[in-house]
């Protein structure tokens, strides 16, 4: 499609903001290959040609990433900043659109993040989020939230730095941040590709095409799913759905499950309670720091009067405490029942056999319940929810 036929398409102007990808995203310099170590004469030869990159315009495989209705015209070649700059993005939103959950069109890791540890949403991006894809290109989402709102009112739980997000999870949610017009909401997409060169130089890819194709073939984020965070293709979907089927629970707000976030004792206290179906607790009151109003009492009253968690010595349970994953594998091996092995025999180079949860650690491993990472297990990291779910479905699914 030529740049006139696009343009009369769009039939629309909007206000959004054409953004060069953060210094993070630099153009990497080519590095020569070594000279060859031949020794016979060459006739000098001309370089060959690099082999062309896709078009800029090509159709790549993504999911859609908005969750809900919203307008998007091309506007990759609209002029931006008064005609200084082309906008070179799609903008997806509309007038009632704030809020609207976005998901990952692409999985992969999350390479740039703003507006987290106390530091300000960026000035024009304001809250966005930057991730390099498992196809090899960059996906940025960006004007997350509002500009004086809180990160929680732009990502989603457990989004951060470093993060690894499946294909349709979601991120985060539309919005107006940085220099978006509070009027029109919505999501600036950007698909960075270095193998690509557009008409105005740069490695953007026009995401339009692709946008529409995804619409075409029904590759929405909302299709069929229980939690809006959880994709099918999450490694713990299924032991997620079991989680919620068996009533164990519900999630951790409406239609998300949170599944990179850290268990705490108390989630984890109500989770194995009713894992179990243990009956009601003759008493709330047993932890001076878990008060009967609490929204864990019951689960932790449960564990405590069968023998199950202990607190500490100074009668305190701390119920807000991550729970790490040797921690996890001594209350599993309790509540199942498990005969801890005497003699540890592991693949798992970090767990000391000294440790007073090497044997649990080894009952859950030789069960197949908590299998590990190769030869690591991770003893002292928090478990996540979704790790979690995993780990009940094991043992009482």
């Amino acid at each position: 499609m030529s740049r006139r036929a696009r343009s009369m398409l769009a039939g629309l102007t909007l206000l959004a903001v054409g953004l060069v990808a953060p210094a993070a995203y630099a153009h990497t310099d080519h590095v020569d290959a070594p000279a060859s170590d031949s020794t016979e004469p060459t006739e000098p030869t001309e370089p060959p040609e690099p082999a062309p990159g896709p078009p800029y315009d090509a159709v790549v495989d993504l999911t859609f990433p908005v969750a809900g209705a919203v307008s998007f015209p091309d506007t990759y070649d609209a002029a931006r900043g008064g005609g200084t700059r082309v906008h070179k993005a799609t903008d997806l939103g509309g007038p009632d659109a704030y809020g609207l959950p976005i998901h990952a069109a692409v999985g992969g890791k999350v390479t740039w993040i703003t507006g987290l540890d106390g530091t300000p949403p960026h000035a024009t991006a304001g809250y966005a989020i930057g991730i390099q894809g498992t196809d090899g290109r960059r996906y940025n989402y960006i004007h997350l939230g509002r500009q004086d709102g809180p990160p929680g009112e732009a990502y989603a739980p457990g989004i951060a730095n470093g993060v690894i997000v499946q294909r349709g999870e979601l991120i985060g949610f539309l919005g107006h941040s940085g220099n978006a017009s509070p009027s029109w909401p919505h999501l600036h997409f950007e698909i960075v590709d270095e193998r690509v060169t557009d008409p105005y130089g740069t490695h953007r890819m026009n995401p339009h095409p692709s946008l529409v194709a995804a619409t075409a073939r029904g590759d929405l984020p909302l299709d069929g799913r229980r939690f809006l965070d959880v994709p099918a293709t999450f490694s713990h979907h299924e032991a997620i759905i079991w989680l919620a089927d068996s009533g164990i629970t519900t999630g951790c707000g409406s239609r998300i499950f949170c599944p990179n976030v850290a268990v705490n004792r108390g989630q984890l206290a109500t989770f194995l309670a009713k894992s179990l179906g243990l009956p009601e607790p003759a008493s709330l009151d047993h932890f001076s720091d878990v008060p009967a109003d609490h929204s864990h009492a019951r689960g932790i009253a449960q564990l405590a009067e069968h023998g199950i968690a202990r607190g500490a010595a100074d009668g305190t349970y701390a119920p807000n405490r991550a729970v790490t994953r040797e921690q996890m594998a001594s209350l599993l091996s309790t509540a199942r029942g498990l005969q801890t092995a005497s003699v540890v025999d592991l693949p798992f180079t970090d767990v000391r056999p000294g440790s007073v949860h090497a044997g649990a650690i080894a009952a859950l491993y030789h069960h197949r319940i908590a299998l590990g990472s190769g030869d690591l297990f991770h003893p002292t990291r928090p478990v996540t929810r979704a790790e979690m779910a995993a780990f009940l479905q094991r043992s009482f699914g």
